[in-house]
């Protein structure tokens, strides 16, 4: 079987925690034939780079990838993240923005410098690189943009500054998403649930209601990131998407009418990017 994202060029920010969403995203589009820019600013308690790792994973599996080490909280960071894309593989087609941060803070303990490192990170990171990225996609009249928020949003995630960190990327998915459809760019949101190093706690059902997944590995939900990368997503775009073992939910667009209702999903396994360019266009009424 042909491999979706051969010849493909990607950024996953994030990307070098051992049990973390950005890994399993950056390894998931590897398999399909992407070269990978995996960036990470982290390192183990030896110095050992986590981006570095992660390249090393890629590699054994004969997939092709180079590691990153800027933070995404500046312009500049977000330049040579991209920079490596295009130095490395000549262009960059794929920018997943799964870089994050989170601080469990009631709003009243929450200081300035608390509110300052979530906001550079998630809304300034996903700015930086989307900045660096766009105009090279422009260029080509192409390009996969895939932002991670979460359904944190807007029932609460323990935590005010995240939660509105999260939901200024929602605004940003819709607003890019509209600004770039005519040249063939797509910008569509991720809202997971995963047990990952950042959130390591059990997850438990949130105030929308949806289930538990079965399984919360985050392996689990990087076949929608690649699916969503892939030249037969070309036309979704704007949408926010929870994945989550098996679980996949297609949420309505905000204020549009006639209104829509949430699409859920569920396999009880691990998902294939075939099977998702088979059900999800018929999901959302494009097949």
């Amino acid at each position: 079987m042909a491999k979706k994202l051969q010849g493909k060029s990607a950024v996953v920010t994030g990307s070098g925690s051992p049990v973390g969403i950005g890994r399993a995203v950056a390894i998931a589009l590897a398999a399909e034939g992407a070269s990978v820019v995996v960036n990470d600013i982290g390192k183990d308690k030896d110095g050992n780079r986590a981006a570095d790792k992660v390249v090393a994973e890629i590699v054994k599996a004969k997939g092709k990838a180079v590691a990153n080490y800027d933070s995404v909280a500046t312009v500049q960071g977000g330049e040579n993240i991209i920079k490596t894309a295009l130095s490395s593989f000549g262009k960059i087609d794929i920018l997943v923005n799964c870089a994050g941060n989170f601080l469990p803070r009631r709003f009243a303990e929450t200081t300035e410098q608390e509110w300052d490192s979530i906001m550079s990170v998630h809304i300034k990171g996903h700015f930086a690189c989307a900045k660096a990225a766009v105009p090279e996609m422009i260029k080509q009249k192409s390009g996969r943009i895939i932002n991670f928020s979460s359904r944190g949003a807007t029932v609460g995630g323990g935590s005010t500054v995240y939660s509105t960190a999260k939901a200024g990327i929602l605004g940003f998915t819709s607003a890019l998403a509209a600004d770039l459809q005519e040249y063939g760019i797509t910008v569509n949101a991720i809202l997971p649930s995963a047990v990952t190093e950042l959130f390591p706690w059990p997850k438990k059902r949130m105030e929308d209601n949806l289930p538990v997944a079965f399984s919360l590995e985050a392996d689990y939900v990087a076949p929608m990131v690649a699916y969503l990368a892939t030249d037969e997503a070309r036309s979704i775009t704007g949408r926010y998407i929870y994945a989550s073992g098996g679980d996949i939910c297609i949420y309505p667009q905000p204020l549009r009418l006639p209104a829509e209702s949430p699409m859920f999903i569920r396999k009880m396994g691990k998902w294939t990017v075939e099977e998702l360019a088979q059900v999800i266009p018929s999901l959302m009424g494009l097949a």
